[in-house]
């Protein structure tokens, strides 16, 4: 009898949701604002990583012979996609009003997720016999960055608490219902990858490039944000600075946003041959947020008016 590839034994939901970024302030953790440069600066990532996400597993699809993870991809793929569509309004609706150069911001992520990690990099055509091991490397790359981003999801729903802790309400339900999400969702990428591929040495080199790479996307966009704010020592502008590396330490102390030593013992975990994302974060924390998230509300009242205005 064949085993079940996937682990996700709850029901996973794609959820619209509805924000209003008139009011909220460029430094919405008040407390922090290095921080809230970070976490402004993901959303620039998300965009780009989460389309990428998409592209990949809608590659997938035909090599998922599994049907109940087959669903679970299909549901992966339609909660990116709104995921990566609010962080574009945020970006487009919040952030440029604060005179944020979204092109710019842009640059280092488009680099690698529009044209090293295409079906054909850099413009380069493989060969057909190695489609498949790229793709399988690909949905590897995937399976590691939502390592990342179910942690993160995790730290975020156990320790963050941003709006309990007088931050801006806004941001904090669009990060924390995305955060929440990626928890709920958390099991499906890698089980994607183990059914595929599999291939635990490649996981291991994957997450060796993965793991230094995104550590250095946060970084580097960070500062670049904090560049042009006053509030912000000049110590903590660059990424060659001990001062800056200081800063965001502290900032994970603080529980606002996880730091560089949360993200290398992050690393370590994924490596264990006997990892896997079920036992890493609780599903039920997630879908207790979710059911009760504002934005989440918001959508689903908007679209109660609108049948209610059709019928």
């Amino acid at each position: 009898m064949q085993l079940q590839a996937s682990k996700a034994n709850w029901i996973m939901t794609p959820r619209q949701v509805k924000f209003e970024w008139k009011n909220s302030p460029l430094h919405w953790i008040p407390q922090d604002p290095l921080a809230s440069h970070a976490l402004n600066h993901f959303s620039f990532t998300l965009v780009r990583g989460e389309f990428f996400f998409c592209r990949m597993f809608n590659k997938a699809l035909p090599y998922i012979t599994d049907e109940k993870l087959k669903e679970d991809a299909k549901i992966f793929i339609r909660q990116e996609a709104i995921h990566s569509q609010a962080h574009a309004i945020s970006i487009d609706e919040y952030l440029v009003r604060y005179g944020i150069d979204s092109n710019s911001q842009y640059q280092r992520v488009v680099k690698i997720f529009d044209k090293f990690l295409l079906d054909s990099p850099f413009g380069y055509r493989l060969p057909k016999k190695l489609e498949r091991t790229w793709l399988n490397m690909r949905i590897g790359v995937v399976a590691a960055a939502e390592h990342f981003t179910s942690a993160i999801g995790q730290y975020v729903l156990t320790r963050s608490h941003w709006e309990e802790r007088g931050c801006d309400p806004v941001v904090s339900d669009l990060f924390t219902w995305h955060s929440a999400e990626e928890v709920e969702h958390r099991t499906v990428a890698f089980d994607v990858y183990q059914h595929i591929s599999g291939n635990y040495p490649l996981r291991v080199v994957i997450m060796g490039l993965v793991a230094p790479l995104f550590t250095y996307l946060l970084a580097a966009g960070t500062v670049q944000l904090a560049q042009d704010d006053p509030s912000i020592p000049k110590k903590q502008k660059t990424i060659w600075r001990l001062g800056f590396w200081k800063a965001w330490h502290r900032s994970d102390l603080n529980g606002y946003v996880p730091g560089p030593v949360w993200y290398l013992k992050t690393t370590f975990s994924y490596l264990k041959p006997t990892y896997h994302p079920y036992f890493e974060a609780s599903t039920e924390l997630a879908q207790a947020y979710l059911a009760q998230s504002a934005g989440v509300l918001a959508s689903l009242r908007s679209k109660a008016s609108v049948t209610e205005v059709l019928s």
